[in-house]
């Protein structure tokens, strides 16, 4: 009778030893898999930080084309003003060109308000991703039993 009890026991015990293992095998898969998304968005984190300096280089230069326009424009008033003192029936021309230019300030105004608009817009979506991806890394960091950071 001992030895049925002790064959009985190997055979639980090795059972168990087997569930243990394939248990084992399924929390490395599922390590593997975490790993392998925590690069994907460590990639899409890099690249979104990529796309973020690249704009802000962009509104830089927008913002220097801006200012080169905005002295060029300076000149072209100075230049207005010496042909209103210098030649009185030029005024209806001068004018013309006046509004012209003052068209042109306007659309580069709504350029640059849409563009700075479009900016803050790209900035709070990029905010919201960055925190979806701190949750989700939450959520897997808990799903493996290693929560370091437990809800409050």
């Amino acid at each position: 009778m001992n030895s049925k009890l002790l064959s009985g026991l190997l055979v639980s015990t090795a059972s168990y030893a087997e569930s243990a293992n394939r248990r084992l095998d399924e929390l490395t898969i599922k390590q593997d898999r975490t790993q392998s998304h925590l690069d994907e968005l460590t990639i899409k984190q890099d690249r979104t930080q990529s796309h973020l300096d690249q704009l802000g280089a962009h509104v830089d230069q927008i913002g220097e084309k801006v200012d080169q326009v905005s002295d060029q424009v300076d000149s072209f008033i100075t230049h207005i003003q010496r042909l209103f003192t210098k030649a009185g029936s030029e005024i209806e021309e001068t004018k013309a060109r006046t509004e012209r230019l003052e068209a042109l300030m306007l659309k580069l105004d709504r350029n640059f308000d849409e563009q700075k608009s479009q900016f803050q817009e790209f900035q709070l979506t990029t905010g919201a991703a960055l925190e979806r991806i701190d949750r989700v890394l939450d959520y897997l960091l808990r799903q493996q039993g290693g929560n370091p950071n437990p809800p409050s």
